[in-house]
């Protein structure tokens, strides 16, 4: 049996993209050529990989055995080659980032940017999504390391507390509980604006709601906290978002704050990896320049 480099990146490229021709433009081949390379692994292996599912091809059982075992070998082959041919000791590679919605959009970005700038041969992908589909792509090895808002209790996973956030409650400035400071049963029964199921800021707002015996029910679900902001703008009722999505529209009194009794919203980020998955050193130092680069910002925020 001789398995090859490229029929196990083809693997794990469609593995990630559950489509052919996607993966064929991510391993630099032809739909052909990549069609081939999967089916004489699966010959190979005599083993069937993948099911198909409309127009997509899904793990299967034998597939998801293999796709950590193939993902690990191609890390440990890309960092021989980083090690070899880093020029004057700098990073070289490409690494894959998951981020929830407020992590990734105020976050994640703004460092990610700020990291290439300073290792210029590096690439960092940062997919921004919900607190689900980032365990998901951590735990399907889409992604080497995950930044989540919501709780996480997959065994699979290394969990590590990593940055420190609080929710704000909000509302048009015309609202007639903007600026007040008001008991739990006041905001019963009250319009919500809130972050789709699956989001880690919805879930601790609700759970946290719900100790109080406030209840909460979305009247209007958004995946963005730009369109959050906006329907609250236009008189759809209270928000949740975190501080860090609030800042600018708070300082120019487009919004409003209002403060609950008793309702405590401060929460924990989280940084996620696989267990069965080695880091790299490019994404050990992706997460280490995070720290260095948020702290800097804190102080400078605190000194301006």
């Amino acid at each position: 049996m001789r398995i090859t480099l490229r029929q196990l990146a083809v693997f794990e490229a469609v593995a990630r993209s559950g489509q052919v021709a996607k993966a064929a433009e991510q391993v630099n081949l032809s739909a052909p050529a990549t069609s081939m390379a999967l089916a004489e692994l699966e010959k190979q292996l005599n083993a069937r990989l993948f099911e198909r599912i409309g127009n997509r091809l899904q793990l299967n059982s034998q597939g998801n055995l293999l796709l950590p075992l193939a993902t690990d070998l191609l890390h440990r082959v890309e960092q021989i080659e980083q090690a070899f041919t880093r020029q004057d000791g700098d990073l070289v590679g490409h690494l894959s980032v998951s981020a929830s919605s407020t992590i990734g959009n105020y976050l994640l970005a703004k460092a990610a940017v700020a990291f290439c700038q300073q290792h210029t041969q590096t690439h960092v992908d940062v997919a921004i999504t919900n607190t689900q589909d980032v365990i998901q792509s951590v735990v399907q090895f889409r992604a080497e390391i995950g930044f989540i808002e919501g709780h996480c209790t997959d065994n699979r996973l290394n969990i590590e507390p990593w940055h420190k956030d609080r929710l704000l409650v909000f509302c048009h400035p015309a609202h007639p509980l903007a600026g007040q400071t008001v008991k739990p049963a006041v905001v019963k029964g009250q319009s919500w604006v809130l972050r789709e199921e699956g989001s880690g800021t919805r879930e601790y707002f609700v759970n946290a709601a719900n100790e109080l015996g406030m209840q909460p029910e979305a009247k209007f679900c958004f995946t963005t906290p730009d369109a959050i902001k906006l329907a609250v703008k236009q008189g759809a009722g209270l928000g949740v978002l975190s501080e860090l999505a609030l800042d600018k529209d708070i300082s120019r009194k487009e919004l409003a704050l209002v403060t609950i009794e008793g309702l405590v919203l401060e929460r924990q980020f989280y940084r996620i990896t696989h267990k069965s998955r080695q880091a790299t050193s490019l994404g050990s130092a992706f997460v280490q320049f995070c720290s260095n680069f948020f702290h800097l910002s804190r102080e400078l925020t605190a000194q301006s």
